[in-house]
């Protein structure tokens, strides 16, 4: 035995539609299929809603205050620049790439001191 087709289902109320996956139109509030662009009851647009999201920034003090992190503790500024960089944000993936550079930079900064250093005090004796 077959049970109800979906069209009698739907015409009573869209039961088949909110078992399968479905969404209510935010301009009409009739149940439509998830994957449905355009809400074939009203005409509303679901892409120009999902382009219209606002994108996080990053203030320009935070960014001063991270590179400058960054910089001078390279530790936490290996760990913030991984922070930032996997986020899906390209601002954030960009602050994280910055960090990332300057806290190498750090680093083989205090290398070259350190050798300059010891090289420096074989030569004073």
């Amino acid at each position: 035995m077959q049970g109800p087709d979906r069209e009698a289902l739907n015409i009573l109320g869209g039961g088949w539609m909110s078992s399968v996956g479905s969404r209510t139109c935010v301009s009409c509030g009739r149940a439509l299929a998830w994957d449905a662009n355009v809400c074939p009851y009203c005409g509303h647009d679901f892409r120009q809603a999902a382009a219209a999201q606002p994108v996080e920034h990053v203030s320009t003090l935070v960014k001063i205050i991270v590179y400058l992190v960054s910089f001078f503790i390279p530790i936490i500024g290996i760990i913030l620049g991984v922070v930032f960089y996997v986020n899906a944000n390209p601002e954030y993936k960009q602050v994280g790439k910055m960090c990332l550079i300057l806290a190498m930079v750090a680093v083989l900064i205090a290398i070259v001191c350190f050798a300059a250093g010891v090289v420096g005090s074989f030569w004073a004796f």
